[in-house]
């Protein structure tokens, strides 16, 4: 007879699992960053070929992330197995189980099994668990660096969880937003202060030391990226490029989409604990470190969802405040109801986004490179992509060397006057853009293939007279500004 599993173990397992099919189910982009400041870099360090964004040619991303990715690419390559879907997927795997570790470490941490359902069923975790976003590897860790911070009931004054934030906030300088007045609160509550004032440099030194020796080793010169990412994107408020916000848009936007319906009782519970703390130490904690981060998050002109996520675990948290609360006023049969209505409304958000919303960007990726490496001449073909800058991944989802443009959307990093980057060039006066780089261009020949969203076909006909359309992929119900409901693949007659 086999020997029973542990309990413990079989629920890793099982959330192991979960994240697997999470990985299966999740087919769409959601933001570039989860290619270009990953995938993409990784490629380049593994291959010697691909393309670095501004990002990296000023310095100001850690290396960290993609160079794990690069071991893994290696490895593949070593083993002859670096295949598309390989490369593509491996990656996701590995973060599929680094976020079921999360969510077990949420699990021990809590140990309550409804905490759990409401991490693992939250339709933007699953949304983003699986993505190579440095975001998400930011809040598998912060879970479990939560999970072994020493709270007030505790009497252990452990400082394991410091590797961990040392790590994160040199990887994602923003993430010390949220750490610091958790840290603050550990040392203040420390009977020793000196010595674990001695373990934190320590730790801290220790951490820095390894992430500024891989940055050296990948850039080839001494960089200390946190401090350039300071300097161009808080000092030089490079990310309002990138689009600007309200002030009060996390309040009032992010978190309703982060937490669904969760939000009705995350705002009873703030209620709850402002009018007795003392009922709530630890609720009363993160409720300071929730409002201290979405106030610092708030100033920044650049606002993003994806920013907040690492407060997920800290919202669920707090609102079981109130919903242990209602437990005991509520009957069975209306809580079977809430439960359903918050399974039904995370899943069918969830769903959409994941297999529907945005897919098309990579199965065109997919055309291209089987169109591509079917050519009886690799190196003649080139590819021009005419949509908005990075919406589409690049060589980590080609793997073939072959010259490829797209629009380009550098920040004003030169501080040049009436500077317009060159996408905004482009939707600008798309006709005048392809008659100045090519009709009229002696110097270089018409590309092989171009991809552009339907929208834009319709306003370079002209230029597409020449071209044959050999794909058709559906991109969104919703397009936004120079985007289009489907994205369309040319070849050249």
């Amino acid at each position: 007879m086999w020997p029973r599993l542990p309990r413990s173990f079989a629920l890793l397992s099982l959330l192991v699992l979960w994240r697997l099919v999470n990985v299966i189910l999740v087919r769409t982009v959601h933001v570039p960053d989860e290619y270009w400041q990953s995938l993409e870099v990784a490629h380049r360090l593994a291959f010697g070929y691909g393309h670095l964004t501004w990002e990296w040619t000023t310095m100001i991303r850690s290396y960290a992330y993609p160079f794990l990715i690069s071991i893994l690419y290696r490895a593949l390559a070593a083993l002859s197995l670096d295949c598309v879907p390989l490369l593509t997927t491996l990656p996701r795997v590995f973060q599929a189980v680094l976020a079921a570790y999360g969510d077990y470490a949420f699990y021990k941490w809590t140990k309550n099994k409804w905490m759990l359902i409401s991490l693992c069923l939250n339709w933007y975790w699953y949304y983003c668990a699986t993505r190579t976003l440095i975001n998400s590897v930011e809040t598998a860790c912060t879970i479990v660096a939560l999970s072994m911070f020493p709270w007030k009931e505790s009497r252990a004054r452990s400082v394991r969880f410091l590797w961990i934030v040392g790590f994160l906030c040199m990887t994602r300088p923003t993430a010390a937003i949220m750490w610091l007045p958790l840290c603050l609160y550990h040392i203040r509550m420390s009977s020793e202060k000196k010595i674990l004032l001695g373990q934190y440099v320590l730790i801290c030194f220790t951490c820095a030391a390894i992430s500024i020796s891989i940055d050296c080793y990948c850039y080839g010169t001494y960089v200390l990226t946190p401090w350039r990412f300071f300097q161009v994107n808080v000092l030089g408020n490079v990310g309002s490029t990138y689009g600007v916000k309200h002030a009060l848009w996390y309040v009032y936007s992010a978190l309703p989409v982060l937490l669904g319906l969760h939000l009705f009782p995350f705002l009873f519970a703030c209620y709850l604990i402002l009018r007795r703390p003392a009922l709530f130490p630890r609720e009363s904690i993160m409720l300071v470190v929730i409002g201290w981060t979405l106030l610092v998050y708030s100033l920044l002109s650049h606002k993003e969802f994806r920013f907040i996520l690492p407060l997920l675990p800290l919202l669920i948290y707090t609102s079981f405040a109130c919903l242990n609360r209602l437990n005991a006023g509520v009957t069975a049969d209306v809580r079977k109801r809430l439960i359903a209505l918050l399974v039904c409304s995370n899943a069918m958000t969830g769903l959409f986004f994941s297999t529907i919303h945005q897919r098309g960007t990579l199965t065109i990726m997919e055309v291209l490179r089987d169109e591509v490496t079917h050519c009886a001449n690799i190196s003649l073909t080139d590819t021009l992509i005419l949509t908005p800058c990075h919406s589409t991944p690049l060589y980590s989802h080609l793997h073939v060397n072959v010259p490829i443009r797209f629009l380009t959307c550098e920040p004003n990093l030169n501080n040049v006057k009436d500077y317009v980057d060159e996408a905004d060039q482009f939707f600008a006066n798309a006709t005048g853009w392809l008659n100045d780089n090519y009709v009229n261009n002696t110097k270089v020949t018409l590309p092989t293939y171009v991809i552009a969203f339907d929208n834009v076909a319709s306003e370079i006909s002209e230029f597409l007279r020449t071209y044959k359309l050999i794909a058709k992929v559906f991109y969104t119900y919703f397009p936004e500004r120079n985007y289009g409901e489907n994205i369309l693949l040319y070849k050249r007659i």
